[in-house]
């Protein structure tokens, strides 16, 4: 077990104290009377104050609070955080009388423990320290170092490397449920799709037994839903069988001002500029776009618009059948001994996360199935353009997830070195190599 176990602060060894004891200085002490000790276990120090401000603005958040060079959690979510964790629950001070559980962990290795929490369907405020404390120390004895929080990290809005699969995607989805026809029991469901690590955006409207199918094809890294949703009898069942769903309020799946929130995210006049949707798609699309503005805390990663899935253009595969094919993982739940796992032979990540997605949807127009084929039998005639193909795909970085990362201010020399190199490129997709049996390469490669 990794556990990170750190006494209660003293003075002389532990430097995350210094600004506690600043706090917990809070009145002059009597020079003839014993303490109040009632008076100290109920006053709140101004560092436990602030964090308990921070807290109270993201309730359902488990609060990572910047102490020098450790994350730390108090209260339940110490002990939450403790026994997902498995790390050593300790205490800090009093608060109103009882101990304060608090556990913490180290900031380099905070990206690991994120991991386990997200997996763990949590969802983790980041609160940093926004001046030096040496800055606080100038205004006097009880001042704190200034905190806020710096983003939201859910299942369904991650970026970074350490906590993405390079082969799949990490998709947030947005349900939204429309009221039958007069005289129809037929209920529509609108289903928004979006990877703001790739910047993918789909959209799609069906009926309730496509939906689970498309959910299962899908899988989603986070579903939001509306509270009322959440709460309905007749959905309840299936939405507490998913895995990380995030209740909202009414404002995020609010359908009159969806087309409003929508263009002013991509900053067009019009929604027709995407083509034509129907309001529940347009209100799926929106809900999405706010969760993602609101967890990024306005900051905006680069979206494709988004684009409509045709009902029938792919087949529909239920949960069941599904997982028995092992198209994408076993029934173990891991990926080696799947479908994908044999036949992956990609160079890039995002061809592995194109092909995990052909995989998970099979065509069912037989047009698109032919120039899919075409394109298979190119490549395995032609070794030669083949090999060249490969080589060149080899050196393509992973430039949709590294300028998401720029983008939101999390990107690093790595990332800028990606988009340098990217752009470097030189791929001649209609050049003479491709147009050996008439056809340039760049319809192959698209099909």
């Amino acid at each position: 077990m990794d556990a990170v176990n750190k006494p209660a602060p003293d003075e002389t060894d532990d430097p995350r104290a210094a600004e506690a004891r600043i706090g917990d200085a809070q009145a002059p002490r009597a020079e003839t009377r014993a303490p109040d000790t009632r008076a100290a276990d109920t006053r709140v120090t101004p560092m436990m104050e602030q964090y308990i401000e921070i807290k109270a603005a993201n309730p359902d958040c488990l609060l990572f609070y910047r102490m020098g060079d450790f994350y730390e959690m108090f209260f339940s979510d110490a002990e939450t955080a403790s026994r997902a964790l498995g790390i050593v629950l300790t205490k800090r001070g009093k608060h109103q009388g009882a101990d304060i559980p608090m556990c913490g962990v180290p900031i380099e290795r905070a990206d690991e423990y994120l991991h386990r929490l997200i997996a763990l369907g949590h969802r983790v405020a980041v609160c940093e320290q926004m001046e030096d404390p040496a800055e606080a120390k100038k205004r006097g004895g009880k001042s704190v170092v200034r905190r806020d929080v710096v983003r939201l990290v859910t299942p369904g809005t991650l970026t970074e490397d350490s906590l993405l699969d390079s082969r799949r995607n990490n998709f947030l989805a947005a349900i939204v449920r429309g009221k039958p026809s007069s005289g129809s029991d037929d209920v529509r469901f609108a289903l928004a799709c979006l990877d703001i690590s790739t910047g993918e955006f789909r959209l799609t409207e069906c009926d309730r037994v496509r939906l689970a199918s498309e959910i299962a094809r899908v899988e989603p890294g986070e579903v939001i839903v509306s509270d009322a949703l959440w709460e309905d009898p007749e959905v309840a069942p299936f939405l507490r069988s998913l895995p990380a769903v995030t209740p909202l309020g009414r404002d995020v799946f609010d359908g009159a001002s969806a087309e409003r929130r929508l263009t002013s995210y991509f900053a067009v006049a019009t929604s027709d500029a995407f083509g034509t949707f129907s309001r529940l798609e347009l209100t799926a699309a929106a809900a999405c776009v706010t969760y993602v503005e609101r967890t990024q805390l306005g900051k905006r990663p680069p979206l494709s618009p988004p684009s409509r899935e045709a009902l029938g253009a792919t087949l529909s595969i239920d949960a069941a059948t599904r997982a028995n094919l092992e198209l994408m993982k076993t029934l173990g739940g891991e990926r080696r001994g799947s479908l994908v796992a044999a036949i992956d032979r990609t160079v890039t990540a995002a061809g592995s996360r194109l092909l995990a997605q052909r995989i998970a949807a099979p065509l069912t127009d037989p047009a698109a199935i032919a120039r899919r084929l075409d394109a298979v039998e190119l490549f395995t005639r032609e070794s030669i353009l083949r090999g060249i193909v490969r080589e060149k795909l080899a050196a393509a970085p992973d430039l949709a997830r590294s300028l998401a990362r720029i983008v939101l201010a999390r990107g690093g020399p790595r990332d800028l070195a990606a988009i340098r190199d990217g752009l470097g490129l030189e791929v001649d997709r209609d050049g003479a190599a491709g147009l050996r049996h008439g056809e340039p390469l760049g319809h192959a490669v698209d099909g």
